[in-house]
Order: structure tokens, then C-alpha cells, then sequence
């Protein structure tokens, strides 16, 4: 008998539906992670923020797949894709961010 999937492995394999994959993942998850690594920089160091990065960016790689099924979706149905290109302006945005902030600490700076 074969096992159920998870939602997080239906998310990362780029098989969850949008909506649940924007708002738990694209929204809730990276600001959970978000906070939990900076809450935790502070008080053990700022190294904490590596695994941050690398989880957040992993969620917003994960997300456009599942924009890129949806849209694949809309288009053969010929339906309006436009939230699954919405998305991913937003995984742009996100993407962008971690790379300016891997840059700020690899250099060693900070945002204040």
C-alpha cells in the first residue's frame, strides 16, 4: 500500500496547489523562518542566519515550481495563469533579497 504524501513533499515536488503553496509556504513559512533565524542570531550569532537563507531559499525555488505547474495548467486549459505569474514576480523579489542579504553577511555588513 502505498503512503500518502505529505504537503511539504507535495511541495517540493512542485505538485501542491497554488494557493496552499503561496500562503503556508510563500508567505507564513518564510516569515516564520525569517524571524526564528533572526530572533536567534541575536542571541546565539549571526551564523544562525545561514540555515535561514538556505531554507528560505528553498522554499522560494519550491514555490515557483509550483507556480510553473499551475501556470502550465491555466495555459492548457486557456485560462488566465495570472496568479502563477504573480507568484512569481514574488519568488523574483524574495530571490533578490537573499541574494542582497547573503551579501551583506558575506561582507560582513549590516542593514542598520
Amino acid at each position: 500500500m502505498a503512503q500518502e504524501k505529505t504537503v511539504i513533499d507535495r511541495f517540493a515536488d512542485g505538485n501542491l496547489d497554488l494557493p496552499t503553496s503561496f500562503w503556508l509556504f510563500g508567505v507564513v513559512g518564510l516569515t516564520v523562518v525569517g524571524f526564528a533565524a533572526g530572533f536567534f542570531s541575536e542571541l546565539i550569532g549571526r551564523w544562525v542566519m545561514v540555515p535561514g537563507v538556505i531554507i528560505s531559499a528553498s522554499i522560494v525555488v519550491c514555490l515557483a515550481a509550483n507556480a510553473e505547474k499551475y501556470v502550465k495548467e491555466k495555459e492548457q486549459k486557456k485560462q488566465s495563469a495570472v496568479w502563477g505569474y504573480l507568484t512569481y514576480v514574488y519568488c523574483a523579489f524574495n530571490g533578490l533579497g537573499l541574494i542582497y542579504y547573503a551579501y551583506l553577511f558575506l561582507t560582513d555588513k549590516s542593514f542598520y
